[in-house]
């Protein structure tokens, strides 16, 4: 049994990664970490809430982390997420006046460094939080166990600009850190996010399960009632449900469903067209010590299945 801290920014495309997660038994999830992303820090903790609660797990650490990337501001993507980050969804959340303190970075150090070897931190986020725990403890990077981020663009083109990938644009000089750590890292980037979703067909299945994570996903996305509303996720009713994080549980529980070749990655800081980029060096003549693992090829129909089967499978309902 794999021990993760997850790191976060729900976001609907996390919701379905944390379900998976937290339905799976071959995970022992120490904490989720909340950080800014997908929409602002206080949004993703209360989200992070509301998901651990309909999972069963509403004893779950939850330790909120960076509220702003290191250098610049905030891209929240309140267009996509909507403005409370899980889309339609409508579910209280567990615990409205908690008042959490911004400690994750620490505790992620602390629960890394009293087990060297032993934590995974699996970052669906902007690498904001594993970065400042990168140089806040010079030992860090050699005691994770691994570090599976989502974000970059080895072969593909990037969501938010031409070249970069939503978390990685984020925070570049978080990124840089991370990837530059010496840490054993796997890059599951949009060469594997854009070829997932889950199919209508599997959106159909997940709804008449009625299992409650099941049913939450598919409240996000206005399932069933939205399906006729051509300006809300309109690509998400047609092309299937895009969860951009849940390869990263996929590749944690079965890297037989990925390609994989390792290879120096590089992120770009400065370019006034290409912050952000995930520089990828596919061919020896570069001469890049190689840093990262990263992915190509998924078997989305094999995700697609095992993430359904999961969620329909796990019948617990809201503590």
């Amino acid at each position: 049994m794999e021990r993760l801290i997850i790191d976060t920014d729900p976001g609907i495309d996390d919701a379905g990664a944390l379900f998976w997660a937290l339905s799976s038994d071959a995970f022992h999830i120490e904490a989720l970490t909340t950080v800014f992303g997908n929409v602002d820090v206080d949004t993703a903790t209360a989200n992070a809430r509301k998901i651990a609660a309909v999972a069963g797990r509403s004893d779950l650490p939850i330790w909120k982390g960076a509220s702003r990337p290191l250098v610049g501001e905030p891209h929240f993507a309140e267009h996509i997420h909507r403005p409370g980050g899980v889309g339609f969804w409508e579910y209280p959340d567990p615990d409205p006046h908690a008042e959490v303190e911004p400690d994750a970075v620490r505790r992620m150090i602390d629960t890394v460094m009293s087990a060297p070897g032993e934590v995974t931190i699996m970052a669906l986020a902007p690498l904001t939080n594993v970065a400042l725990a990168i140089k806040l403890e010079p030992e860090f990077a050699r005691s994770v166990r691994r570090i599976i981020y989502m974000g970059g663009a080895a072969l593909t083109w990037g969501n938010v600009t031409p070249v970069a990938s939503a978390n990685i644009f984020n925070d570049p000089e978080a990124a840089e850190i991370v990837i530059q750590s010496g840490a054993p890292l796997t890059q599951v980037g949009l060469d594997v996010s854009r070829s997932f979703a889950l199919t209508p067909d599997h959106v159909r299945t997940l709804w008449e399960s009625r299992a409650p994570m099941g049913l939450a996903l598919c409240e996000m996305i206005g399932y069933p009632d939205r399906q006729d509303d051509p300006d809300e996720m309109p690509e998400w009713k047609t092309e299937g449900m895009h969860l951009n994080d849940v390869p990263c549980v996929a590749y944690a529980l079965n890297p037989d469903w990925f390609t994989v070749r390792n290879l120096r990655v590089d992120v770009e800081l400065n370019g006034t067209h290409t912050r952000g980029q995930t520089v990828v060096q596919m061919i020896d003549r570069w001469q890049g010590v190689p840093n990262v693992d990263v992915l190509f090829d998924i078997d989305a129909q094999a995700v697609a299945d095992a993430l359904t089967a999961s969620l329909t499978a796990f019948g617990t309902t809201a503590d």
